[in-house]
């Protein structure tokens, strides 16, 4: 590499590793849709906004010919033009999904629905956010992997079964309100245990005395939601050393400000970061990262066998030395381009030799030195999601309104806009106690009339509950969402 594009480089490694934690949100995290729309046939998670552009059904999009342009002298200007007027995927979705078509981020998925990043056999996916390898029947939660099962309100979830409103949890099964347990089972309100069994805040019971009071507490619903709240605020940190404002930060060591990461190393202001049995470093300013990678400087979801990813968005597999791109697959050397495939030398998604692309690359880093936009990220004036359907608000809602739109960015300020047919009921979510109850044999019911109505939350955003949620509550004595989906999601999020 030339010395002077090396010494480019540098800075702007420098710089983002002195991005503060809210900026990071801002700028990064806020290109993390977490939200679907209607238009015409298509589901998308791209609203319709005058910065949509061309939206187009995912299939489609792997075989469009991607526009280029020129470098005029002024780089974000060009790139916003290059991004407007190239398509977009409705949805990302890879490999082999069956009945997921309200996801994304999916690569083999089935009986999937309004959810995010699910990988390798995940199954049964209901309002939840990042789970791979092997899982299945998993409701309202988060970060979940490796052969877990019956997940529900629970946070950082490996290798366990029959998990509900618990947080940090590893190898175990039947917990419920807990946080920070390996190893164990059957326990409810715990923190901090390993290979237990039959506990109730952290003491042990005869197992006939202990599922005798287990019969007792999950009678009280009323405090299923303050409970949880004890737990997730409990997580803790594992295995690791050397951290510095970290949440569910395992196996790592020397990172600051990390929220839900496992086996990374060097790191600052990371937000899921994704693991594969071997350590990562470098990451800065990052969310949704990992897998065998390292050198990341600014980056939302990218991943695999990656390396010296700069201000990048949406990367899948062996892509090296990219700046200031989107939407890229098994490239290396690039700037400024959009939706390549196994590519290299590009500028603008144009062909360069290598020696031509390092002329043109310090051309145009010379300017964007001299002009203060070397290391800075995409502006908001170019996101085309609302700010607060992303990301960037579930981590941290107290972006104002006029903080975000003094920055470019798009605010949605009506409620989720749903298509209600006229003939069905809309319930008040402060009725929702008229649809369930202990029958007169104490078990839990839920009036299965409530599939053919509308739920209307506090804030006026309406839902619905289908068929496999009913029937995941009633199994598992469980309540009725009071909250809209999305509302849900934001609540694991919120612990720092």
């Amino acid at each position: 590499m030339p010395a002077r594009l090396k010494a480019r480089q540098e800075k702007i490694q420098a710089k983002r590793k002195q991005t503060p934690w809210r900026e990071f949100v801002m700028e990064i995290a806020s290109w993390y849709p977490l939200n679907f729309y209607k238009k015409w046939d298509l589901i998308t998670t791209y609203p319709d906004t005058e910065r949509r552009g061309q939206v187009v059904k995912a299939s489609e999009y792997l075989n469009s010919d991607m526009q280029s342009t020129h470098y005029s002298g002024n780089f974000m200007h060009d790139f916003n033009q290059l991004y407007t007027n190239n398509p977009k995927s409705n949805v990302r979705l890879f490999g082999s999904n069956e009945n997921s078509d309200y996801t994304d981020w999916s690569y083999g998925t089935s009986n999937c629905y309004l959810s995010f990043g699910l990988w390798n056999d995940v199954e049964n996916w209901l309002y939840s956010f990042f789970a791979t390898i092997n899982c299945s029947m998993l409701l309202n939660s988060i970060y979940v992997a490796l052969g877990s099962s019956n997940i529900f309100y629970s946070i950082d979830i490996k290798s366990s079964q029959n998990i509900f409103y618990s947080a940090n949890i590893q190898g175990s099964s039947n917990i419920w309100f807990s946080s920070n347990l390996i190893w164990c089972s059957e326990c409810i309100h715990c923190d901090g245990l390993v290979n237990q069994q039959y506990c109730i805040a952290n003491v042990q019971y005869a197992k006939e005395d202990y599922l005798t009071k287990k019969i007792s507490i999950l009678e009280d619903k009323a405090s299923f939601d303050q409970w949880w709240n004890v737990a997730k605020f409990n997580m803790k940190n594992i295995w690791s050393q050397d951290l510095n404002n970290c949440m569910g930060v395992n196996n790592s060591r020397n990172v600051t400000n990390g929220y839900l990461a496992f086996d990374v190393a060097d790191s600052r202001n990371v937000v899921l970061f994704e693991w594969w049995n071997t350590w990562s470093n470098n990451f800065y300013d990052g969310i949704d990262i990992g897998i065998d990678s390292d050198n990341f400087y600014a980056t939302c979801q990218a991943w695999t066998l990656s390396s010296h990813l700069y201000c990048f968005l949406f990367g899948w597999y062996k892509c090296y030395n990219l700046f200031y791109c989107i939407d890229m697959d098994a490239c290396s050397y690039c700037l400024g381009c959009i939706g390549l495939k196994n590519k290299s030398y590009c500028i603008f998604n144009r062909q360069y030799t290598k020696e031509e692309r390092y002329d043109k690359v310090d051309e145009i880093f010379t300017q964007m030195e001299k002009d203060g936009d070397l290391g800075k990220f995409f502006p908001g004036s170019m996101n085309p999601f609302y700010f607060n359907d992303t990301a960037a608000y579930l981590i941290d809602d107290t972006f104002t309104k006029e903080e975000v739109t003094a920055a470019w960015y798009l605010r949605r300020d009506e409620p989720i806009a749903v298509d209600v047919p006229e003939w069905m009921d809309v319930v008040e979510v402060a009725d929702l106690g008229n649809y369930e109850w202990f029958d007169d044999n104490g078990d839990w019911t839920i009036d299965p009339s409530i599939l053919k109505k509308v739920i209307r939350d506090e804030q006026w955003n309406v839902y619905r509950v289908i068929k496999m949620e009913y029937d995941f509550l009633v199994k598992y004595g469980l309540p009725l969402p009071r909250k809209h989906w999305l509302e849900r999601l934001k609540e694991h999020f919120r612990v720092k």
